[in-house]
């Protein structure tokens, strides 16, 4: 619609949302619909401005019900143009889960619009056809057509200069979320700062909170979590945050405190997720929010819940046509039943699943849900001949999705599963030419992990790696991939990991002369697995449980001692009247036998037990 054509009231309210003063905006609307009688016309234009300043404001329901009445109007009054943007307008519709009737809206406008002439106002709606249609692909899952769209998009507003700058900050952040998507992170966060700058130009808080959020995901998925940390809060404290943001940022709450294995929190946001989306009634999100739901109630242990919560996914999956989500649905459940051992169950679950596999193939992409499934019940089964098939299922598994870095927590997942059947396997057999296969395996985990930057399976991944120098009798390599591990934890702020990691690093020097004593018998390989105790790591590396909390030790610290290099000590604090000895001679005696560590070893210390006494050695750079 041309401006000119507007009276001066609207003219004047499109003028504020170009300066995103949306309310002001709204508040003149109000006042012209309040004031004198106006034709159909006019009645039209307003609707569709007030619908478009609600899409900027993200108030989304409100402008759905807004353009729905504008189409009908549209139509009634013969104006092609206006039912274009009415049926764009419409297609926002595909944010609430709606993706096949917003793509119906979508092809009808693209129709419709053929048949108009070329002029700025066809352009305009051409670019708002654009930034929908590369939303639409981005959330069915095609982000490199959504790319190549909103590529096309991005032209016609920065260099053609087709709409404005809100438009703008809009179309940078949907590039944000598609690069994201794809993997190219550099370009993501590029796209995203950009959109950042725009709206804070602008200062249009629900877009900020909306860049925040991305900025938020981008640092979880490069491990600084703390980082992340701080933009979800930036993200969730503007009062102007939208419902569909905020259940973004409780998720990747979820995620953090998972990593930091603080469980109460995770459930905490993880219920949330569940009440918002349900309040807010945005189905997709809550049968998503569910599905987390079920998991972190299953790696807490309450299954019962846990059973409740896959349930409901499943009916609102079933209900909506939502066939991965169905899929994701089955195999929580599955696994759960598998679990408790429930095995008559778990395989009425699955038949259902591959009931869906058979009949979704071609259309959507539940192969790697079918196949975790088929996995977990051969691996459980009591037929060792299942258990030599569930190993080429879960190496089947990882060769399809590592080149891909398919979802990191399911690929950690499928390894650990592998990792333990080859562990079985070795303990069974006694054949250390096993070993020739977990090795890689678990080179492969340290390799995804870093290249992820996901230092919680990192840290863990280094632990297992450890716990297998150990299998091997090679207990100084298992104490330094250990103290590894445990910087790692500690650095990224995985503090209750790196207590975890320091209690067994504590537990095997109560252990050397038994490790020795294996050493020179050659001990089976069942003696030594037991005694590495891989269960722990193992069950967390498969998503079974979450790391817990060690059993208190009534430990009391005696001294506390700064040494600078050479021996000078710097600082020294008693916490018990006990200690009567030199702190100079002891600190001199530990700087020596750090330093004959050192030569022979080529390692500093860590740790060191004196009978009843263990001194902790961190080594501090410059300060």
């Amino acid at each position: 619609m041309k401006s000119k054509s507007l009276p001066k009231e609207l003219v004047q309210a499109r003028e504020l949302m170009d300066q995103a003063k949306l309310d002001e905006a709204l508040e003149i609307i109000e006042k012209f619909e309040n004031g004198k009688s106006f034709s159909p016309e006019d009645q039209l234009s307003v609707l569709l401005i007030k619908a478009e300043a609600y899409l900027y404001k993200q108030r989304t329901r409100k402008a759905l019900q807004a353009y729905e009445v504008a189409y009908q109007m549209s139509q009634d009054l013969g104006l092609l143009s206006e039912s274009v943007s009415a049926l764009i307008g419409k297609a926002y519709i595909g944010f609430f889960g709606d993706r096949d009737k917003a793509n119906s809206y979508v092809s009808d406008a693209e129709e419709r619009l053929k048949t108009l002439a070329d002029d700025p106002s066809t352009e305009n709606l051409r670019r708002n056809l654009l930034y929908i249609k590369s939303w639409i692909l981005y959330l069915k899952g095609n982000g490199k057509d959504a790319a190549e769209i909103a590529r096309e998009c991005l032209i016609l507003t920065k260099e053609k200069n087709y709409g404005n700058k809100l438009d703008l900050a809009a179309t940078y952040l949907l590039l944000g979320h598609i690069n994201f998507s794809l993997g190219n992170r550099t370009k993501a966060l590029d796209y995203t700062m950009k959109s950042l700058e725009c709206n804070k130009e602008l200062n249009l808080g629900v877009a900020i909170a909306d860049c925040h959020s991305l900025i938020a995901t981008m640092h979880l998925f490069k491990g600084d979590y703390d980082e992340a940390l701080q933009y979800c809060k930036q993200s969730i404290s503007i009062e102007e945050i939208s419902g569909r943001t905020r259940l973004n940022v409780l998720r990747d709450l979820a995620v953090i405190y998972y990593y930091k294995s603080e469980l109460n929190k995770v459930l905490k946001y993880r219920q949330q997720a569940v009440n918002l989306a349900e309040e807010l009634n945005i189905v997709d999100q809550l049968i998503l929010a569910l599905n987390d739901l079920g998991f972190c109630y299953r790696v807490i242990g309450n299954i019962d819940l846990a059973k409740e919560t896959f349930e409901h996914s499943l009916t609102l999956s079933e209900k909506l046509g939502y066939y991965f989500e169905m899929a994701r649905s089955l195999m929580g459940i599955i696994w759960l039943y598998i679990g408790e051992g429930s095995r008559e169950e778990a395989n009425r679950y699955f038949s259902r699943l591959s009931e869906l596999y058979e009949q979704t193939k071609g259309k959507v992409d539940i192969y790697n849900e079918f196949l975790f499934s088929k996995a977990n019940l051969m691996k459980t089964s009591p037929r060792m001949r299942d258990h030599v098939e569930a190993q080429a299922l879960f190496k089947q598994l990882i060769e399809n999705n590592f080149p891909r870095r398919a979802s990191r927590e399911n690929l950690v997942f499928d390894m650990g599963h592998l990792c333990d059947l080859l562990l079985e396997e070795l303990s069974l057999y006694n054949n250390p030419v096993i070993l020739d296969e977990i090795t890689p395996l678990i080179t492969k985990m340290l390799e995804m992990a870093e290249d992820m930057r996901n230092y919680h399976w990192l840290a863990e991944a280094k632990l297992l790696q450890a716990k297998l120098a150990l299998i091997q009798t090679d207990i100084e390599e298992a104490r330094r991939l250990m103290v590894e591990a445990q910087r790692i934890a500690e650095i990224h702020g995985l503090n209750l990991l790196a207590s975890k990691i320091s209690s067994e690093h504590d537990k095997l020097l109560t252990q050397v002369d038994i490790w020795d004593k294996f050493k020179n018998s050659n001990a089976p390989m069942r003696d030594r697995i037991k005694l590495a105790s891989t269960e722990g790591v193992l069950e967390r590396l498969q998503g079974e449980k979450a790391v817990e909390l060690s059993e208190s030790v009534d430990d009391q610290s005696i001294l506390l001692m700064i040494i600078a290099e050479g021996g000078v000590l710097i600082f020294s604090y008693p916490f018990s009247e006990e200690w009567k000895f030199d702190d100079e001679l002891f600190g001199g005696f530990l700087t020596a036998f750090n330093s004959i560590s050192d030569e022979i070893f080529s390692e500093g210390l860590d740790r060191v037990k004196f009978r009843t006494q263990t001194v902790l050695i961190e080594q501090v750079a410059n300060f």
